[in-house]
């Protein structure tokens, strides 16, 4: 004990080992009551979607998908019942396990008596099992043990509940707070206190026993087998390998919004129906995934965090101390995942954050660490600001104080086009290398030019210029990081070229004017940020790069702030390409593009001919147009040029009214 009073403890003054211990265990206490009263819920729920991995397929699982070929062949939507009539007639000659219909039909066809008289006979002869989507609204989940309440139920009319082979179950899905759907409800306690199984479980043919279940998911969207409603309808060999199989008929289309995100969603959501589909083959393989109990991780999250005390505190050398806690806690992640892979859900963030705390406290108390304030500043601010903004920060920290202030800045949004696309053929795994190499390149360039790293969002990056510093020129910094970004995506792509790897193009947005610069969030989480106007039009500015073929659309504001030297001594090329209504807003903007060095020469051949292709279209002489159009595209294809050329054609047959060179965009 003297020994360790004369090191370990020097540093705390006479601190007695008594009074250490419980330092310690106040600490273990406070991280337990972090996961008790379940804060860091939504992170947590992160950290064990990733630990999700892709299971064997059922291929007796299917979903008919109401896609956009079928809505091609059958008409707008909603269909007419007699579709779905015709559906199930056609089924009969090749009778499947069970068919689930989600669908709901709450009201009589508005095509009339005749059209649901179609359905309701086609129920009553059906020669396999039918389940109707019923739905809880709204969906009242328990305090404690027992089925969800559904105090009231939408569900199809009563001339459809009438067959002997009809059923109709649930189809609520439990979305938590993070936007992800992780649970359903497999029994709900209806108006009459009924209690009434899921959707899924009726069409798998399965009794559930327990109220609520977390959905084991088979793997990522599209992993259920899916076939189209139209080929099911037109080919006789695809309907007939529905025979026997338990099939999901559903809407697959983005645009009617049944779509949600789940714990292999990436960013890409899953139809409602294929969520269905996954828990119905969760249920015939009997997969399971059951929480530890609450107590029993409430005690190693206690352990854990005193545990990592005691190793800093008591083990000679800080240093020392410290890596014998990491080393320590690392053991219970590969315990985590074998629970996780037994069926049994424990805890990742809270066992770390355990850790974390417990070692941090203790390495506190031996250092007694001062400036705490400026090390918080630049843990928030160094991977996102340049090095100046950030000793600027750091001299007068009042910068980033709660809220915000009003400040001049340009906005810049930037997103990977076709992303989908490119995540569909890479790994989850690549494609994390993929966008990490990808945004290193980008953000460099930000820090480079004096600007701040919003956010990353998806494939998008945000930045801005003119905050938290005032920087006046905000917009010509801006428009030196977008040209550098071009050149450096072609440089990106070319080094993937040669290792064999995928190219990828990006579209920008540019635009300047007055922000709210400050800290925005809670006393507990706070992210430096800028909201208003201009953001929202940078925004929208950045999702119509892909109608103008173009890589970088800047608003009339950023250019305004462009001086003609500076357009001069840098050789940039900035052309006017339209008058537009962005969605969202009233007020028309004139649109600009700014053009990469790659093509500026290009642009500057036909600069005279496109400014005269502007003036007859802003004045509604479409021949004109079209006449000046087609000579340009003759020399080359240009974008811009071949968008106005389109617009003319169109409002040269069906003229809009009122025109006044503003073209309205539908689309953000």
């Amino acid at each position: 004990m003297q020994k360790i009073n004369k090191g370990t403890f020097a540093i705390f003054n006479g601190m007695k080992f008594a009074r250490l211990c419980a330092v310690g265990c106040l600490v273990a206490v406070f991280a337990a009551a972090i996961f008790w009263f379940g804060l860091f819920r939504d992170p947590e729920n992160f950290f064990q979607d990733l630990l999700f991995s892709e299971r064997p397929v059922r291929s007796d699982v299917v979903v008919v998908a109401i896609d956009e070929k079928s809505l091609k062949i059958f008409g707008q939507w909603p269909w007419p019942r007699a579709v779905y009539a015709r559906l199930i007639a056609r089924l009969g000659k090749y009778p499947p396990a069970a068919l689930g219909l989600d669908v709901n039909f709450p009201e009589v066809s508005r095509l009339g008596a005749t059209d649901d008289a179609a359905l309701a006979q086609a129920l009553r002869g059906a020669l396999f099992p039918v389940v109707l989507p019923l739905e809880a609204t709204p969906l009242v989940l328990p305090w404690s043990g027992g089925p969800p309440q559904a105090p009231q139920v939408t569900a199809p009319i009563e001339a459809f509940r009438g067959g002997e082979r009809v059923q109709a179950g649930f189809v609520n899905l439990i979305t938590d707070r993070d936007g992800v759907v992780r649970r359903m409800p497999l029994l709900v306690r209806g108006e009459t206190e009924t209690i009434t199984p899921a959707f899924a479980a009726l069409v798998a043919g399965v009794a559930p026993q327990e109220p609520i279940r977390r959905i084991v998911f088979t793997g990522p969207p599209g992993t259920i087998p899916r076939v189209s409603f139209a080929d099911v309808m037109n080919d006789d060999a695809l309907a007939a390998s529905l025979r026997g199989k338990r099939v999901f008929v559903g809407v697959t289309i983005a645009d009617l919004h049944d779509e949600q995100l789940t714990p292999f969603s990436q960013g890409l959501p899953m139809s409602g129906v294929e969520i269905q589909a996954q828990a119905a083959a969760m249920l015939l393989q009997n997969w399971r995934l059951d929480a530890l109990p609450r107590g029993v991780i409430a005690f190693w999250v206690f352990a854990a965090a005193l545990l990592a005390f005691a190793l800093v505190s008591f083990v000679p050398g800080s240093r020392l101390g410290l890596a014998f806690a990491s080393a320590s806690g690392i053991v219970h992640l590969p315990a985590a995942v074998l629970l996780f892979e037994n069926g049994l859900v424990g805890n990742i963030l809270h066992v770390n954050f355990a850790w974390t705390f417990g070692a941090a406290v203790a390495l506190a108390l031996r250092h007694f660490v001062t400036e705490r304030e400026k090390r918080e500043l630049r843990h928030v601010f160094s991977k996102y600001v340049s090095r100046d903004v950030m000793n600027e920060i750091l001299r007068d920290a009042t910068k980033v104080r709660l809220g915000g202030e009003e400040a001049e800045a340009t906005v810049f949004f930037s997103d990977v086009r076709d992303f989908t696309t490119l995540s569909e053929r890479l790994t989850p795994t690549e494609l994390t290398h993929f966008l990490n190499r990808y945004f290193t390149v980008m953000t460099n360039i930000t820090l480079d030019r004096r600007g701040v790293v919003d956010k990353y969002i998806g494939d998008a990056l945000m930045a801005f210029w003119g905050a938290p510093l005032k920087n006046p020129g905000h917009a010509t910094d801006a428009v030196l990081a977008a040209l550098d970004m071009i050149d450096a995506l072609a440089k990106f792509n070319a080094e993937n070229a040669a290792s064999g790897g995928l190219a990828i193009d990006i579209g920008i947005g540019l635009s300047s004017g007055s922000v709210v610069a400050g800290n925005m969030g809670s006393d507990q989480r706070l992210d430096y940020t800028v909201m208003g106007d201009t953001v929202n039009l940078a925004s929208r500015l950045e999702g119509q790069t892909k109608t103008y073929g173009v890589h970088i659309v800047t608003s009339e504001f950023t250019v305004a702030k462009l001086p003609e030297e500076f357009l001069r001594a840098n050789n940039i090329v900035v052309r006017e390409i339209d008058r537009a209504r962005v969605k969202g807003k009233n007020l028309p903007v004139t649109i600009f593009e700014v053009v990469e060095r790659s093509r500026q020469a290009a642009v500057r051949e036909i600069a005279a001919d496109f400014d005269r292709l502007r003036i007859e279209y802003y004045a509604g002489r479409w021949a004109e147009c079209l006449t000046i159009g087609r000579m340009i595209l003759a020399r080359g294809d240009d974008g811009p040029t071949r968008v106005l050329v389109e617009r003319a054609k169109y409002f040269l047959t069906d003229p809009p009214a009122n025109w006044k060179g503003v073209y309205d965009f539908k689309t953000k």
